[in-house]
């Protein structure tokens, strides 16, 4: 079988440089997944296609073998201008047409006939919509969520992030949601992430009406041999390389720093916890702080100042994929206070035996139990994400242990990329 994978904005080869230009949680999904499927179907052949940009150090080889993996290639095209960076939210239409549209030539020039055309993200969506129309053969198309634009923007609103023309015109949410109903449409298999979003797409997309048999939830995963525990003496190194005590309670939030990731609220629940949480030692680490650093971190930088936070929180750079179960290591808790789809942080530290905050709005609701393996909150609401932080901070520290295992052994149970890649080969063979 050949399958053909595509989301233009997205860097399947850049797990050194996540954090930057869009590169989080998916792209490791574009990374991690194909290769998890090669494992298992040694005929199986996946072309991954993204897009070119003059400004990618990796730009000078546009097509390889991803990681080297003889079974999964990474071809970069055309796909708007090349010579400066374009926001995933500004590719629908023209950028998105001349890329499928290159993808057509590369198929034709190399005499290859795919038998399936899976659509990551709403611009990978758009462009396997468009393939499938174009080819005489019509393969079937199988779009995989990773985000939803009625549910970003909703979502947006609630936190306050800027009026509806604001988020409108910053994140082109009209032209984004327009292009997902045309793609859910034709789609063959609707793959949302999560309980949560299929059912968001039942009640908020005209294209899903409910109970539609082409959904079918797939989640991300995680290799536990790729994301092996940091090794002994790990902690006391990194704490010490950040300053930090080793009788400080380290919360780690270890987003990319970005209004969707809850920063900023996070920082509000701990002024609001702030009597509950007065003679515990401890520290906020945000990781991925851009540098130079953007609006929205000048913005956090200035109320850390203005609430008293400084000595309580502490801002690091962007880390390798590689160096996070040193991060981890170094970590007595993880918040994640967004609205995270599936994310793929929560399968990371929840499988280093870390005890995790997470939302109730996302895929988290699928995998942890409240007070067994992590905690749910509602990452809008800043009074209960100041409550779960004075839980972590004051929680006896067996009982977090024991939260911590619990997490792993749920990982291990059924979000390894093997589970998924299977699931993920059943439904391939179905269309």
């Amino acid at each position: 079988m050949r399958v053909l994978w595509t989301s233009p904005h997205t860097r399947p080869d850049w797990l050194d440089r996540l954090g930057e230009e869009s590169q989080g949680g998916q792209t490791v999904v574009m990374n991690k997944l194909p290769h998890a499927l090669s494992r298992i179907d040694p005929d199986l052949k996946i072309d991954i296609f993204t897009r070119l940009q003059d400004s990618d150090p990796r730009a000078g080889q546009p097509l390889k073998h991803l990681d080297d993996d003889p079974q999964v290639r990474l071809v970069r095209l055309r796909c708007g201008p090349t010579d400066r960076y374009v926001p995933k939210e500004f590719l629908y239409g023209e950028p998105i047409t001349e890329f499928a549209l290159g993808i057509l030539d590369f198929a034709e020039r190399e005499a290859l006939r795919y038998d399936v055309v899976h659509g990551h993200y709403a611009d990978g969506w758009e462009t396997a919509a468009m393939l499938k129309a174009r080819w005489p053969h019509h393969p079937p198309a199988l779009l995989t969520t990773h985000s939803l634009g009625k549910r970003k923007r909703a979502d947006g609103l609630t936190r306050g992030e800027g009026t509806a023309a604001e988020l409108d015109k910053l994140y082109n949410f009209p032209v984004r949601i327009a292009s997902e109903e045309r793609s859910l449409v034709v789609a063959d298999r609707i793959l949302p992430l999560s309980t949560p979003e299929a059912e968001f797409l039942f009640d908020h997309y005209k294209a899903v009406p409910p109970g539609d048999p082409r959904v079918s939830v797939v989640p991300n995963g995680i290799d536990p041999t790729a994301f092996p525990p940091a090794a002994p003496g790990t902690r006391q190194r990194v704490r010490r390389d950040l300053g930090i005590d080793e009788e400080e309670f380290v919360l780690l939030i270890p987003s990319r720093v970005d209004p969707r990731k809850g920063q900023e609220t996070m920082i509000q629940a701990l002024v609001r916890a702030g009597e509950r949480l007065e003679g515990q030692p401890y520290r906020l680490l945000l990781l991925a702080w851009p540098e130079p650093p953007t609006d929205y971190a000048t913005r956090l930088k200035g109320l850390i100042a203005d609430k008293g936070l400084e000595q309580r929180v502490l801002a690091h750079p962007p880390v390798a994929h590689d160096d996070m179960p040193e991060f981890f290591a170094a970590a007595d808790a993880v918040i994640l206070p967004s609205q995270e789809y599936f994310s793929i942080v929560m399968l990371e530290a929840m499988l280093l035996a870390c005890p995790l905050v997470a939302s109730v709005h996302g895929g988290s609701r699928d995998v942890i139990e409240d007070g067994v393996n992590g905690l749910l909150v509602d990452h809008n609401d800043i009074d209960q994400l100041a409550q779960a932080a004075v839980q972590m901070v004051t929680m006896d520290e067996s009982a977090r242990s024991e939260m911590g295992r619990h997490a792993r052994q749920t990982i291990l149970d059924a979000y390894t990329w093997d589970k998924v890649a299977r699931r993920l080969l059943s439904l391939y063979a179905e269309v």
